[in-house]
């Protein structure tokens, strides 16, 4: 009896913080090609009928103006925010992209540089 309360506990804490995290996704070193190139994380499937994403840029290198970002599904969906290191932003859909709709988010250097930019952090898809 002890053995299956404790294993059920275990399972049902292992299970909470999974599923309250399970929007947000980091990502390491992305590239911000030169000359303004875009770059783009993979697309996520939305899990709640909110219209935006919300961002954290946690490392940026080779960008000194900071990065813009964005939303995007096949074409951009917001506008672009610029940011930089320590800053978190609610990036607004410009339309309804609701639950179940794939999104992604992109990004560029701020600058038209002719080196590349780095940038870290994570986004949660809501």
């Amino acid at each position: 009896m002890k053995k299956k309360l404790a294993i059920g506990i275990l399972s049902v804490s292992l299970l909470i913080p999974i599923s309250a995290s399970a929007a947000r996704v980091a990502y390491y070193g992305y590239v911000l090609p030169t000359l303004s190139g875009n770059n783009y994380t993979g697309y996520h499937t939305k899990g709640t009928g909110d219209d935006y994403i919300f961002h954290e840029l946690d490392a940026l290198q080779g960008a000194p103006q900071g990065a813009n970002f964005w939303a995007d599904s096949g074409g951009s969906i917001s506008q672009k925010y610029n940011q930089k290191v320590g800053s978190d932003t609610r990036i607004n859909f410009n339309g309804d992209y609701s639950k179940g709709n794939d999104v992604r988010m992109g990004m560029e250097n701020r600058e038209y540089w002719s080196t590349k930019g780095y940038a870290s952090g994570w986004v949660d898809f809501r």
